[in-house]
């Protein structure tokens, strides 16, 4: 990569890790995304989401949309801060893979795609930068409306274009026991060894026994467990514990929550489901993703291989929805919210790349296709 390309990556998106925007304060990004990319000359709205900032939306009305949250995790998890700085290749920061690195990308592919073809043709695409990613999800909720035909979504799956997704169950779960001297713990029942004991009834659920090709195994992660007291000698009478279970593509979710509350119900266990997120697989015959495919190979001369997302994005609602998306970007999804949380340059830069090549072909696919309909 010439050193002028790794500087314009490198500094875009230090410059966007340098305004934070964790979920619920997107305001300053979305304004610098407005006023950096004036240079298009497309319009630009706002889409209202009640109790939300809104979503930014560039050349509304486009068949193809481009969908890139700007909110990210905040800065401090678990008592450590995600710093921002360059070494070498990596570019760490909050929000580096999560998703500013996309972003940046497609800042500097938007640049490349002005210097090549000029402002004198239709943009061929539309653009939304959501919010609320990284919570609710209402600002792809929202976005739906903007009934695209096609759409990218930006996370970071290594270049790899992710036609699957996993889908998700979350849920919060009280145990509780008898509480007793801790020294005498014969008397009493511990609700954090019930909460430890339920795990392994867990994993024997019948949707959490497979594994697919590209995600791996079924199973959960336990985001949080509580209960106790280290200075007081007492048996723990209530335990909570939170659960993120992993939905695999071809998983029915309803047959999934259905054994999880008769589980939960046979068990005795106070509980609520706060998050449930229907997985999806499109399989290998999607139209976008041959578009990429394309590009990346015609263009560039790139392999990129077809992959699976391992966690929800706002792809979800457009599937849901009937609407064909994929999932796409730099970075690697395991150091997403993380205190290393980084993005390759080198990676940034074949993104960008095949934006470029990828926006030029839609412009002359998008021309061919109007001189066919005048034609007519």
């Amino acid at each position: 990569m010439k050193d002028d390309r790794f500087d314009r990556l490198a500094n875009e998106l230090l410059r966007l890790i340098e305004i934070p925007s964790p979920s619920g304060n997107e305001g300053p990004i979305l304004e610098y995304l407005e006023n950096r990319l004036r240079f298009l000359k497309v319009p630009t709205k706002i889409q209202p989401i009640v109790g939300k900032t809104g979503n930014l939306v560039l050349n509304p009305g486009s068949k193809t949309l481009l969908d890139l949250h700007v909110d990210t995790v905040p800065g401090v998890m678990e008592g450590i801060r995600c710093s921002a700085r360059l070494e070498g290749d990596l570019v760490y920061g909050r929000g580096a893979a999560d998703v500013k690195g996309s972003i940046a990308s497609l800042i500097i592919a938007l640049e490349d795609y002005v210097d090549e073809v000029g402002n004198n043709h239709d943009f061929p695409a539309s653009i939304v930068f959501t919010v609320d990613e990284e919570q609710g999800g209402s600002g792809a909720y929202e976005a739906v409306k903007l009934c695209p035909e096609e759409v990218i979504v930006f996370e970071p799956t290594e270049l790899d274009i992710c036609t699957m997704e996993a889908g998700a169950i979350g849920a919060r779960l009280n145990f509780f026991g008898q509480t007793a001297h801790g020294s005498d713990f014969e008397a009493g029942q511990n609700a954090i060894s019930k909460a430890v004991d339920f795990l392994s009834k867990l994993k024997k659920l019948p949707f959490l026994e497979g594994e697919h090709p590209y995600i791996g195994e079924a199973g959960f992660n336990v985001q949080a467990l509580s209960g106790g007291s280290p200075n007081e000698l007492i048996i723990p009478s209530r335990c909570e514990m939170y659960i993120d279970i992993r939905l695999l593509p071809d998983v029915d979710h309803k047959e999934a929550e259905r054994q999880l509350r008769h589980l939960f119900d046979r068990e005795g266990i106070e509980y609520e489901m706060d998050d449930i997120s229907p997985p999806f697989n499109l399989g290998e015959d999607v139209p976008i993703a041959d578009k990429l495919m394309g590009v990346a190979s015609n263009d560039l001369g790139l392999n990129l291989q077809f992959g699976a997302f391992k966690s929800w994005s706002d792809a979800e609602p457009y599937v849901t929805a009937g609407i064909p998306a994929v999932v796409f970007g730099p970075g690697k999804l395991s150091v997403a919210h993380t205190p290393f949380e980084h993005v390759s340059l080198k990676e940034m830069d074949l993104a960008s790349q095949i934006l470029t090549a990828f926006l030029t072909n839609l412009l002359t696919f998008s021309e061919h296709e109007l001189d066919y309909l005048e034609a007519r």
